[in-house]
């Protein structure tokens, strides 16, 4: 995977975030932290390797993974005996590829057989719901078709090759779930976290960073 490391300015404090598959840091590009914070954001997961090294400069790291990318914290960080405080997943589960806790089996793999300009543009209307937030998203320059179904091939192999005997990360305190998410559908998501950490569902589709603010709102509270 590569990391983004949008803010690097020596601070006591990082947040990071696991981006979902095929986005671009751009699209995070918006988010504001504390004046004491540094905001490092991973994606491109055709690779699991992670700098855990670089983390041991920072005094608290606040986590956030969204969509596949919680999988991919789950598997990378459930190896690693780091400490947060608090680690949020966001319309996304450990379980990615399953008919009641994730994305169901047949529709996860109609994505990977329709990576295609039209197919990418069908998804991005899927997953920003509303117009306005599709425009602004596609905005952004995307990343090359052939990087982005080379990683959910990457991913979709990794998902199912995986052993149940590995260690995932647990250490999960909320959940938030979309409520119009056409990704992973709202029921799965509710049905994976109910009983596992507080859980938080909000009106948005499954793209939702643009209530950013909201959160923050919602975490201090």
């Amino acid at each position: 995977m590569n990391i983004h490391k949008q803010i690097k300015a020596g601070n006591s404090k990082l947040l990071l975030v696991f981006s979902g598959w095929a986005a671009s840091p751009e699209v995070f590009r918006h988010l504001e932290t504390e004046p004491d914070t540094d905001l490092w954001i991973c994606h491109d997961y055709r690779g699991m390797e992670f700098e855990e090294e670089a983390l041991s400069c920072y005094r608290e790291i606040r986590l956030i993974a969204w969509s596949l990318g919680v999988w991919v914290a789950s598997v990378v960080l459930g190896k690693r005996q780091i400490s947060f405080t608090e680690a949020v997943a966001v319309n996304g589960t450990p379980c990615p590829v399953h008919d009641r806790w994730g994305i169901p089996e047949t529709i996860f793999r109609g994505t990977l057989d329709n990576i295609t300009g039209e197919g990418m543009h069908r998804f991005n209307r899927r997953m920003c719901g509303k117009r306005d937030l599709l425009q602004a998203y596609e905005q952004i320059p995307p990343r090359p078709l052939a990087d982005i179904r080379e990683e959910l091939e990457y991913l979709y192999t990794e998902i199912k090759t995986a052993s149940s005997a590995s260690p995932l990360f647990k250490g999960w305190t909320h959940a938030f779930i979309s409520s119009g998410d056409l990704i992973f559908p709202a029921a799965n998501l509710h049905a994976f976290w109910q009983d596992r950490c507080p859980v938080t569902e909000i009106e948005a589709p499954h793209y939702p960073f643009y209530l950013w603010k909201q959160w923050n709102e919602i975490w201090k509270q």
